[in-house]
């Protein structure tokens, strides 16, 4: 083959592959482009069918909530009145009803204290109710729960028989614990405990079943209540039914004033009587 020719041959190779990489430069540059573009469509038409799904969803004519049951050991919360309180939530959507909204709405009623609540596929509800179980009364208007809570409810005269607790509000939680204290120490002598008060100077009283007060003060409280166990055990017990007040704010004795009628007085002092 002539030189002229092969020359002429090379040439037309090399501007062919020129042509062939300037054509696969050009197609990686559109890809990069579309890349990015066809990703930003794809998450658009994602997100416009979700949001479709999610509105449709969230119908209330899209699986509506045909019934609502009950669960806990309810005694003072009557069932037809929750089920008078949840009515307008049936027929609402099992995916668009609100439970935040229906937990507020039950955890208002006066002896509930707290409410749970889940869906069960395809069309229930179900609300399980924890109730106040009171352990004390707060005075005369309110009730304490077992965690130490005051709460407002009607007083059912079964809460009548219930201890009684008297104080500031925020004192609540450490009243509770100086009754149950008390409490421990005072029922195995057959002593029933059933209020303590506080004063707004911390000054704290007890009252027993029997009619008589213990005047505990503000300090020392459960060292003066054990002295005055240890004396009951020794020399107290055939007397108590005859005492009115046991003063136990004395560093080493209690005073004791006799009920109405009776002639003894005097203070005791190391368990004696005088």
């Amino acid at each position: 083959m002539p030189a002229k020719r092969r020359r002429a041959t090379k040439r037309g190779r090399q501007a062919r592959r020129r042509r062939h990489w300037d054509l696969r430069a050009r197609l990686l540059m559109l890809q990069r482009w579309l890349r990015p573009a066809l990703i930003s469509l794809l998450i658009l038409v994602a997100a416009t069918g979700g949001w479709h799904s999610y509105q449709w969803l969230m119908q209330p004519t899209t699986l509506p909530i045909r019934s609502v049951t009950l669960a806990g050991e309810l005694r003072h919360v009557a069932p037809q009145d929750l089920q008078a309180l949840l009515r307008d939530e049936v027929g609402q959507g099992f995916f668009g009803v609100d439970l935040a909204a229906i937990k507020r709405k039950v955890e208002s009623l006066p002896w509930v204290y707290q409410a749970s609540l889940r869906r069960i596929w395809p069309d229930r509800l179900q609300v399980t109710i924890e109730e106040q179980r009171p352990i004390a009364r707060w005075g005369d208007e309110a009730l304490v729960n077992r965690y130490g809570d005051i709460f407002q409810a009607p007083v059912a005269s079964e809460n009548m028989e219930l201890p009684v607790i008297m104080g500031r509000r925020d004192r609540c939680k450490v009243l509770i614990k100086d009754f149950t204290s008390a409490d421990e120490l005072l029922y195995p002598l057959g002593l029933k405990l059933v209020s303590l008060s506080e004063d707004e100077r911390g000054d704290q009283r007890l009252l027993l079943a029997n009619g008589t007060r213990l005047a505990l003060g503000r300090k020392h409280r459960q060292e003066r209540l054990q002295r005055f166990v240890a004396s009951y055990r020794n020399t107290l017990q055939p007397l108590i039914a005859d005492v009115a007040r046991f003063d136990l704010r004395y560093p080493n004795g209690f005073a004791v004033k006799w009920k109405e009628g009776m002639l003894r007085t005097g203070a005791l002092a190391n368990g004696g009587a005088s």
